[in-house]
């Protein structure tokens, strides 16, 4: 009888065992780097994870949209060119630690780039020696609700002011 007991409670240990242990092995979704959960897409350069990256458009002008993490010990200033186009090359500086937006309160925009939305865009990023990637940004428009601030800023066009030209007048002679 008592042999017949202590089976019983080995295997109820057992059992409580190896259905708790899953917990030990298992990977706990919070230590791992979020995936995208909204529109835009990926990657990885070097120590700097960029997320949920794409552009919005209006016209002639884009607004890239994007989360950059720096797991690095050290900031770094991020290289990014659209559409390999040196002369159009923006720099950003991401901290280390923190998530750097750029979006409602930090934008980078570029101009004179005519994209329909619904097309993949390729924009180039990378910083110091680290060999960099080309991602294929979604391009949106403001019409989602949650683009609609993030809309590229319109380039004021210089207007000329019309000078007066003097009338002739008639004189009595």
């Amino acid at each position: 009888m008592k042999v017949r007991v202590a089976a019983s409670v080995v295997l109820a240990v057992g059992i409580a065992v190896a259905t708790a242990g899953c917990g030990f092995i298992t990977p706990q979704g919070t230590q791992r780097i979020t995936q995208s959960t909204s529109f835009g897409v990926e990657a990885t350069v070097g120590d700097v994870h960029i997320r949920n990256a794409y552009l919005v458009a209006q016209g002639e002008q884009m607004t890239l949209i994007a989360t950059f993490v720096n797991k690095g010990e050290s900031g770094e200033t991020m290289t990014i060119q659209p559409n390999a186009s040196p002369s159009d090359t923006k720099s950003l500086r991401v901290a280390e630690g923190d998530p750097t937006i750029i979006g409602p309160e930090q934008t980078l925009q570029w101009n004179d780039f005519k994209v329909p939305p619904g097309s993949l865009f390729p924009v180039f990023f990378t910083y110091g020696d680290k060999t960099g990637v080309t991602m294929n940004l979604p391009v949106l428009t403001g019409d989602f609700k949650i683009n609609s601030t993030l809309t590229p800023t319109p380039i004021p066009t210089a207007t000329q002011t019309p000078t007066s030209t003097p009338t002739p007048t008639a004189t009595a002679g």
